[in-house]
């Protein structure tokens, strides 16, 4: 029996924006925590692989967002931050992934740990490599025991692999959607994350969350709404403090309201209005924020 997503997570993904509003001495980045630090950690997080959407519509942007969301993992995951796009960056390959209790070597992650679950959990380090998705509506198998359905396999690794919910059927039907839209011939080219392109994966995932509410379809529409909150404290914790701590407390404020939401109406045109503005006065002064890798780079050699 499919477990709904519970309406505590509403406020898990408003206190991780809570947390990147606090001010701190050292950037409060989630994605360094599993980046190997033998690499260029700044240039990383700073840059993006193109994505290989084929095409979109309502029900890929629904996945899409979700695919994005640690809360669709649950768990040790959801709690530090870790959603599949960690491991499979716009699809791909994370090559840099090295979260110490899921691996001891980049691009690997451990699928039987005990602490990403306790039903999969063995006991036994043994990493394999992360796998790359796109293209994987053209595989015949999946994972390491060779299971030929995809949806089996994909619900599997939320409930079981990372013990999250089972996602409601339009929620689970848009992931399957967005996985098997990925494909290596639509691939963009690289590029670098920026205040734009952050700003844009909340307006994606809260024009998936509009469109369901719309249909009717509360409970993913909630689900997506908590995609949003967490696409903003990622853009938040990019914002350095003190310099940025009146841009972090209203981008708070917005985190707020779409946690109050239960109607399409209270994500619509008004605070969206209110959503571009903020945008707009931090985007004067990208430059001095953790959009610009020279600008992390100083900030994580001084938190050493």
């Amino acid at each position: 029996m499919r477990r709904p997503f519970p309406r505590a997570w509403k406020g898990a993904a408003l206190s991780l924006l809570l947390i990147a509003a606090a001010p701190a001495s050292a950037p409060v980045l989630r994605e360094v925590a599993w980046t190997d630090p033998a690499s260029d950690v700044a240039l990383i997080t700073t840059q993006r692989p193109g994505e290989c959407l084929a095409r979109t519509d309502a029900l890929i942007e629904t996945g899409r967002a979700l695919f994005r969301s640690p809360q669709l993992l649950g768990g040790p995951a959801a709690r530090v931050g870790l959603s599949c796009e960690a491991c499979h960056t716009e699809g791909r390959v994370n090559v840099h992934f090295l979260l110490p209790e899921l691996t001891d070597r980049p691009g690997m992650v451990d699928v039987t740990s005990e602490w990403a679950s306790k039903v999969r959990g063995d006991g036994v380090a043994n990493p394999a490599p992360i796998p790359d998705l796109v293209g994987v509506a053209r595989k015949g198998t999946f994972g390491s025991h060779g299971e030929r359905s995809l949806e089996t396999f994909v619900k599997s690794v939320i409930v079981d692999e990372f013990q999250g919910h089972e996602p409601t059927p339009r929620a689970f039907e848009g992931l399957i959607a967005y996985l098997r839209a990925l494909d290596p011939a639509a691939c963009a080219p690289d590029g670098r994350l920026t205040l734009a392109t952050a700003a844009d994966e909340v307006r994606r995932a809260l024009a998936a969350a509009r469109v369901n509410a719309e249909a009717g379809d509360v409970e993913t529409s909630r689900a997506l709404r908590l995609a949003a909150q967490d696409a903003m404290a990622r853009l938040a914790e990019r914002l350095p403090a003190p310099a940025f701590n009146a841009d972090r407390r209203r981008f708070e404020a917005l985190s707020r309201e779409l946690g109050a939401a239960d109607v399409a109406g209270g994500f619509g045109p008004a605070w969206m209005a209110r959503f571009d503005a903020a945008v707009a006065r931090v985007q004067r002064r990208e430059r001095w924020t953790y959009f610009n890798p020279e600008v992390l780079r100083a900030a994580l050699i001084k938190s050493r």
